[in-house]
This record gives C-alpha cells, structure tokens and sequence, in this order.
C-alpha cells in the first residue's frame, strides 16, 4: 500500500477544474496519450462544462486521425501526431493492428515496450498475433511548447501505458508546476508510482490516488 494514499479523497477532475476556475476560467491543458480523443478519455465530457483549450498528443496515425474529426467543433485545439520522449526524432511504437477484435480498449494499448501490451494477454485470446510495429515521431516538451508556442499548461494529463512516470519526469514538473495533473498508476510499479508521487506532494500537490489513477492539485493553486 503506498503510503501517500492516505491523502485519497473523493476528488474527480470535475471538482478540481470547477475549483480552480474560480479565480482562472481559462484552463489550457496538454493530454499525452488522447488516443481518439473520446473513447474511455476522462477529459472529453469536461471541455465544454469548463471551457477548455488544448493540446492533445496522440502517436497512432489512425487514432489521432480520429481523434481530429471527434474535436473538430472545439475551437483553441492544436493536434499533435507525436509521442513524448527524451529526445526529437523517431522511435518504434508497438500497437494492435486496425480491425483486431477484443475488448473495446483493446486498441487503445500502444508502447514503445512490447511487453505492456502482452502484459494484457491473459485477457485477450491471441494477442500476439495482433501486434504490429508503427513508426512514430518523438519530440520533447521543450520542442512541443514550442512548437505551439505556450510557456505553460493548467493541466498535464498523461495515459501513456506505463510509461507515466517517465512521462511525469520529462515535464520537470518544479519548473512548470501545472495546476492540476493527472495520470495512469495502473501499469507503474510500486517503486515509480511512490517515486512519481513523492515528487509531486513535494512540489506543494495534493493527492487523489484511486482505481487507475493519480489525481494531484497543488495547494499553492487551492488559496
């Protein structure tokens, strides 16, 4: 048990954002993994209750086709064909092939580690065969703000299939210090999940760490 979840509330992205938009009713975030944009995406339901402007990365070259179309009656959007990383350039992406039938999130599991997506073979028959090899342009945060032409976001929201952490760290959270972030626990180990939130409660954040994910909203932006 990690030994941060005692500050586990009942705390939704939801509340947080109706909070924080008290005194910011312009809320920018940059979501790292939007697959398609709506399927299982904790923020879709939220953008036009809170009036959100983003920037949504998303790797798969089908998805993120998708992913346009779904958006395209929001304004202040910017779409990125990318995968995060440590470097600018490109890197293999393992996914699951257009048309493989499962389960409905199967095609949302993509990794540049092919052993997350076998991780999930105990629940779907075969999966294996359904794996194929993308490759993907990388680029860093630094390059991404940019390219977009921000110096900062409200909210980081990352689901990038174990990769999170890594994720987390590359944002440099001590010197961007978003808001709000939110991010996917379900494939961290102990040890980066502990690592992942002991930097952040010591950068002023509160946690929420519940079911997949890890909810943090810095206190600093409570007062």
């Amino acid at each position: 048990m990690l030994k941060y979840r005692t500050f586990d509330l009942s705390l939704n992205l939801d509340m947080v954002l109706s909070h924080y938009r008290v005194e910011h009713p312009k809320v920018r975030y940059v979501q790292v993994g939007a697959f398609d944009g709506v399927s299982g995406d904790p923020i879709y339901p939220l953008i036009e209750r809170h009036a959100l402007q983003g920037i949504v990365i998303e790797p798969q070259k089908d998805a993120f086709e998708r992913l346009k179309t779904n958006y395209a009656r929001f304004p202040h959007f910017h779409f990125v064909n990318a995968a995060i990383a440590d470097h600018d350039g490109c890197s293999t992406l393992f996914r699951i092939r257009p048309g493989a039938r499962g389960p409905e999130w199967l095609q949302q599991i993509a990794s540049f580690d092919r052993n997350v997506l076998m991780w999930h073979a105990h629940m779907v028959p075969d999966l294996e065969s359904m794996i194929e090899i993308e490759e993907v342009r990388c680029l860093t945060f630094e390059t991404l703000f940019k390219e977009m032409g921000v110096d900062y976001v409200d909210l980081l929201q990352i689901d990038a299939e174990g990769r999170d952490a890594e994720i987390l760290r590359l944002f440099d959270i001590p010197g961007r210090k978003p808001a709000v972030v939110r991010f996917e626990h379900k494939h961290l180990s102990i040890a980066d999940h502990e690592k992942s939130i002991g930097l952040l409660v010591g950068q002023g954040y509160r946690i929420a760490a519940s079911g997949s994910d890890t909810l943090a909203y810095r206190v600093t932006a409570m007062l």
